[in-house]
C-alpha cells in the first residue's frame, strides 16, 4: 500500500480510540457494517430459489421474508439499549401501494448463506424452505407456526417470533419510494444480535396487497444497502485492546 494511503489509516485507528476510551459515561451510537441481505421467498414457484444477489428484495406478505445481517463483531458481549435499522424503499407496488402499512420486524433465530442467486435454485444457500446445506438441511424445529404449507419447517418458524426469535415492539413506518426509513428498534432485539444467538434482522409483513421492494448490497453499487446503528455500553471495558487490534490489523493489511 502506498504511502499516500496512511494518514487515512492513522485517523481512522485514533478516531476509533477516542470513541472507544471516551465512551465511558454512556451508550455510543455505533454503525455496523452489513454483510449479508436475501429473499426468502415462499411463494411456491419460488420456494427453492435463492435471491442473494437480487438488487430489489420484495417484502410480500408472508411469501416475501427479507433478511439483513450485520457484523455484529465490534459490539459483542456489550450492552444494547435500542438501535435503528435505516432502509431504502426502491419500490412499492401492488393493489394496495397507495397505502403504507407497518412491516414487521424481528430477528431471525438460525444461521443462513446469502449465496448469490437470482431467483435461481440453490442447495447450498438461503431459501425459503432451508437455510443453505453447510449449516443445516432445515430452518429447524416446527415451532407450531402453521404455515408449513409444503411439508417441512420453513423460515417463518425462525422470524416474528417463533423459534425463539426477538419481535420488535409493534410502530408504525411510513415508506416513500426512492427514500429511506428509518425503523426503531427495541433493546431486547438489539441485545440479542449483540449476544450472537440472533442471525439477522427480518422484514416480513402479516397482509397482501403491498408489496415493498428493499434495496439490497448489489443495488445502486451499494449505497442503499441497509444500514444498522445501535446504542451500546460497555466499549470502556476493552478499550486499550480494540485499539491495539484494530491498529495492528491495519498495519498488516498495508
Amino acid at each position: 500500500m502506498t504511502s499516500r494511503y496512511r494518514p487515512v489509516f492513522a485517523g481512522a485507528v485514533l478516531a476509533l480510540a477516542y470513541t472507544v476510551l471516551t465512551s465511558s459515561a454512556g451508550a455510543v451510537n455505533v454503525e455496523l457494517p452489513i454483510i449479508a441481505d436475501t429473499l426468502l421467498a415462499g411463494h411456491s414457484a419460488e420456494k427453492d430459489t435463492n435471491s442473494g444477489a437480487r438488487e430489489r428484495l420484495r417484502v410480500k406478505g408472508w411469501q416475501g421474508i427479507v433478511v439483513f445481517r450485520f457484523d455484529m463483531s465490534l459490539v459483542e458481549g456489550h450492552k444494547g439499549s435500542g438501535g435503528t435499522l435505516s432502509v431504502f424503499c426502491a419500490g412499492i407496488s401492488g393493489d394496495d401501494a397507495g397505502k403504507t402499512n407497518s412491516e414487521g420486524i424481528s430477528t431471525i433465530s438460525h444461521d443462513w448463506i446469502e449465496g448469490i442467486g437470482d431467483y435461481t435454485f440453490d442447495e447450498e444457500s438461503a431459501t425459503f424452505i432451508w437455510p443453505g446445506e453447510p449449516v443445516a438441511e432445515t430452518w429447524g424445529d416446527d415451532n407450531e407456526e402453521l404455515s408449513d404449507r409444503y411439508g417441512e419447517t420453513d423460515a417463518l418458524d425462525v422470524t416474528g417470533g417463533y423459534g425463539g426469535s426477538i419481535m420488535n415492539e409493534e410502530g408504525f413506518w411510513e415508506f416513500t419510494e426512492g427514500e429511506w426509513t428509518d425503523i426503531e428498534l427495541d433493546a431486547d432485539l438489539v441485545q440479542g444480535l449483540m449476544d450472537g444467538d440472533h442471525y439477522g434482522i427480518a422484514v416480513l409483513r402479516n397482509g397482501v396487497g403491498v408489496n415493498l421492494d428493499l434495496a439490497s448490497r448489489e443495488f445502486g453499487g451499494g449505497d442503499s444497502a441497509a444500514r444498522l446503528h445501535v446504542d451500546s455500553t460497555g466499549f470502556a471495558v476493552e478499550a486499550q485492546d480494540k485499539a491495539t487490534s484494530t491498529w495492528a490489523y491495519i498495519k498488516r493489511a498495508r
